[in-house]
């Protein structure tokens, strides 16, 4: 019995263009003489062609001159029948976009040489290159993970201010980093060898702030059984980090300023003046020129900061930096809990990177931190991130919000308690401390 070659070679055509039209990924097929004799809808997508435009043109055509050359895998796979595996091609595509295709060739025998073709398979790698090159290219300054150009602008901003003794001012979000900077611009100093202390304004009562800062001598109070050097004598020669300036009252504003100016401290209890030679890095949250216009900081104070400024941009703002401290914090977290966990899926990272972090990089680090820990494979998945980051798509409910009304949704959640309600915001609890206190302000 005789067999037709024009019938087999139509029912061969037929079915390789129903394999490659519902693989999950782009393949087209080309002839001896290199023009595309079918395509299917994924590698249309990635090349920016309409439906069966590609069609009859050529590898050149359809890829770009670039990838054209003596030694074309497409020819070599006809010459030598070998299989080419997965090598990285930059392609800009029909619609000007450039793409990154991890691509492969495979040779189709026949029985007819003319029959006879190369499929070409494209694998879309863009976002992985992108995080690749983000991941190469990131950068670690005392302790600063950062690949975002804004986050390479400040850290040559700190290496400019640091070898000065001027005070330096750090604005931004709770979350941003803002005593990674200041411990970054003290390690940069010619201070470096001497003492960095760091005192969390928001963290003492007005009287007992006063104190940790100035000290007192024994009986200036009641309890005072012993004399207190204080937060400035104990950063002598080196630095002290104000966090959350903006918290402090008048009072302590007004001694401050006295420190500022004269370079001399009191301890409380006392009159005798104790000189120090120390620089301070101030960090806040606050928009600083606000409360002055308002009466609650000190416009003189407010001078005497702000001579060297630093602003931290929030995470929604840098996102580039996102691969590389999700890399970072999951380098920690497996080596803290003695996991392997090499990698984070794609869908993982499309939810981090489209999340809005209302608590920066803390937040990020805690949502980390909470992914390995619920982690069972060697991938860490979407399903292993916390609830509020997996919700961060389009359609589904909003992440960042009204954050006093995120507080109080938190605090209801957690029964009143600052600590939870912070850990499930993903924010420091001095957030949620600040957003009591106002709420107190303003009850009648």
């Amino acid at each position: 019995m005789s067999t037709n070659p024009n019938a087999f070679a139509d029912c061969r055509r037929r079915s390789l263009d129903a394999l490659i039209g519902i693989v999950g990924v782009g393949i087209f097929t080309a002839g001896p003489d290199l023009e595309v004799r079918s395509m299917n809808a994924e590698a249309e997508r990635m090349l920016g062609f309409e439906r069966g435009e590609a069609i009859g043109l050529s590898c050149r055509e359809t890829l770009g001159p670039d990838l054209c050359s003596s030694t074309c895998a497409f020819r070599m796979t006809f010459v030598d029948k070998n299989t080419r595996k997965g090598w990285t091609v930059t392609v800009t595509n029909r619609r000007g976009e450039e793409r990154d295709l991890l691509l492969s060739t495979a040779f189709l025998d026949a029985p007819e040489p003319a029959d006879q073709e190369v499929a070409v398979i494209l694998r879309d790698v863009t976002e992985a290159e992108q995080i690749r090159k983000a991941l190469q290219d990131r950068w670690s300054f005392h302790g600063l993970v950062c690949a975002s150009g804004k986050m390479k602008e400040i850290v040559s901003l700190v290496r400019e201010l640091a070898p000065y003794d001027s005070t330096v001012l750090i604005l931004g979000e709770s979350g941003t980093g803002k005593e990674i900077i200041a411990h970054a611009v003290h390690e940069e100093s010619p201070r470096h060898e001497k003492p960095f202390v760091t005192v969390n304004c928001s963290a003492y009562p007005e009287g007992l702030l006063e104190t940790e800062l100035f000290g007192h001598v024994r009986g200036a109070f009641t309890g005072a059984f012993n004399d207190r050097k204080g937060r400035f004598v104990a950063a002598n020669g080196g630095t002290l980090f104000l966090d959350e300036i903006g918290e402090i009252s008048q009072a302590v504003q007004v001694k401050l300023l006295r420190v500022l100016q004269d370079h001399v401290i009191e301890r409380v209890g006392d009159q005798k003046p104790i000189p120090v030679d120390i620089r301070i890095v101030a960090a806040t949250n606050r928009d600083l020129r606000r409360e002055v216009l308002e009466g609650r900081f000190r416009e003189d104070l407010y001078y005497r900061l702000n001579v060297l400024t630093v602003h931290l941009p929030p995470l929604r703002e840098r996102r580039e930096d996102v691969p590389a401290l999700t890399d970072h914090f999951l380098t920690k977290y497996a080596e803290r809990t003695g996991k392997t966990i090499k990698a984070v899926s794609d869908d993982a990272m499309e939810h981090l990177l489209r999340h809005e972090w209302p608590g920066n990089v803390r937040e990020l680090e805690n949502a980390i931190e909470h992914a390995v820990v619920r982690a069972h494979g060697a991938i860490l998945t979407a399903a292993d991130l916390p609830s509020e980051v997996r919700g961060g798509l389009p359609g589904s409910a909003p992440t960042r919000g009204n954050l006093a009304t995120r507080i109080d949704a938190a605090l209801a959640a957690s029964g009143g308690k600052v600590g939870r309600a912070a850990e499930i915001l993903g924010v420091h609890r001095t957030t949620v401390w600040r957003h009591l206190r106002r709420r107190e302000r303003v009850s009648p």
